[in-house]
């Protein structure tokens, strides 16, 4: 079975810190359209009723419905984090990718809009001070996402299941044996073998149930499909250098924050391909991975649907390119339809799985399968050799049945002595014949005169 890991403790609340940090930064930015703009503007421009030039604002806008839904996918990883939820991880790294690649292209957007190459559908606001405060947040913004990447790279442990209280197992020799604490004990003999628990849903990770793998598969598939049939259709129809127009961003994007068509097709592309890949080998990221990429999809899906009921156009699919139209409306229906589904499918528990097996405490590193690990005082034999229960086992001497009993007065090895001694003689040896007019005696001390 391969491997279960999962993020530390340590990488999990860093990476909360800057999950946090980032949606600061994206909500002040909608904090400011609603306060500058008024809501009732800011809320046309999110649904497309402005127009892409937006006229008759005073203040450029700054968001799209887009960072509503990256706003609140940083707060939902940032909440997983500091929660300790199993989500934490494939949450954090979606809302990396996202950000990174959401916020990247301001830079030259705000950085290289000018009279002469504007790159913002808007006319005017070339000297705007908002756009120095968007281009120097984003720059900031993507170098933060370049340490939290790896703290959560570098965070990764090896997940071996909650911890056994010490104390359960082990010992060197029997309760009150003599031999207790020896290197020569016998091993104490093992205890009954009980069933273990399952883990409950909240106390393991757990991958995607099957409806949300195939779901999440199947969306992100779809998703995938269509991102590349509209780069394809944009590079065939109108030539290379619009795609790449649509790619860089000049003359197509029409807030500060805005990302150009063909910059979020390249994007989704990769990221779809990832949370379908996750969702079909039902990896323990998926349900946070494909969570994350739903949470961040759906707020547009919303917006657009709306603005298209509300101007009555959404069954018009007008008469320069019909078929565009009705792909268009598919495609929206089938984001509402995909984001929804796995959002519920993801609050619902997965399949817990089991534990690793992790090495047990001081065996020796490189040893093979079956080695004892090193006791403590035991001196190192060689390395390897065959399986304890292939080797010949050393003499020990017998285990006493009850209590070691007293020595025989005088005798100073017994039962509790020197491992390996002969036991006394069953009655005390005869005393030799004084010499010389020495005092006779037996083993034991001198006598006491």
């Amino acid at each position: 079975m391969p491997q279960v890991r999962v993020l530390g403790k340590g990488a999990r609340i860093t990476g909360g810190i800057f999950c946090l940090l980032y949606a600061l930064h994206t909500w002040i930015w909608v904090l400011r359209d609603v306060l500058e703009l008024g809501f009732e503007s800011t809320w046309k421009v999110w649904t497309g009723a402005l127009g892409p030039t937006a006229a008759g604002l005073t203040d450029i806008p700054a968001t799209t419905a887009d960072d509503l839904g990256l706003g609140l996918l940083q707060v939902a990883a940032a909440f997983a984090a500091f929660t300790g939820a199993w989500t934490a991880g494939g949450l954090m790294a979606v809302t990396t990718a996202l950000t990174l690649a959401w916020r990247l292209p301001v830079i030259w957007h705000a950085g290289l809009h000018s009279e002469s190459s504007p790159y913002y559908t808007l006319r005017g606001f070339f000297n705007d001070p908002s756009l120095d405060a968007a281009w120097v947040s984003c720059l900031w913004t993507v170098l933060f996402c370049v340490p939290l990447a790896i703290v959560l790279m570098a965070g990764l442990r090896r997940w071996t299941g909650p911890s056994v209280p010490p104390g359960q197992s082990g010992g060197t020799g029997l309760p009150g044996s003599p031999y207790a604490g020896s290197p020569y004990a016998p091993p104490a003999p093992p205890a009954p073998a009980e069933p273990p628990l399952p883990p409950l849903p909240g106390e393991s990770p757990q991958r995607p149930v099957p409806a949300h793998a195939v779901v999440g598969a199947v969306f992100f598939g779809l998703v995938v499909l269509f991102d590349i049939g509209w780069s394809i259709q944009a590079a065939f129809s109108e030539g290379g250098g619009f795609w790449v127009r649509l790619v860089t961003g000049e003359g197509t994007v029409s807030t500060l924050l805005d990302v150009s068509p063909g910059w979020d097709w390249c994007v989704l592309i990769v990221l779809g391909t990832v949370a379908a890949g996750l969702a079909m080998a039902r990896t323990v990221s998926a349900r946070g991975f494909t969570l994350g990429l739903a949470v961040a999809l759906a707020p547009q899906a919303v917006t657009v649907l709306w603005g298209w009921l509300a101007a009555g156009v959404f069954f018009e699919l007008g008469d320069v390119a019909p078929v565009s139209g009705a792909f268009s409306r598919i495609q929206l229906l089938i984001t509402l339809a995909g984001t929804l589904t796995l959002i519920v499918l993801a609050m619902r528990p997965g399949v817990p799985v089991p534990p690793g097996t992790a090495p047990a405490p001081g065996a020796m590193a490189g040893a093979p399968a079956g080695w004892p690990p090193q006791q403590p005082g035991q001196p190192y034999g060689p390395p390897y050799g065959p399986p304890p229960a292939q080797q010949s086992q050393p003499y020990l001497p017998p285990q006493p049945a009850g209590p070691p009993p007293e020595p025989a007065p005088g005798a100073p090895y017994g039962p509790g002595g020197v491992p390996g001694a002969p036991p006394p003689p069953a009655s005390p040896p005869t005393a030799p014949p004084p010499q010389d007019g020495a005092p006779g005696g037996t083993f034991g001390p001198p006598p006491v005169y």
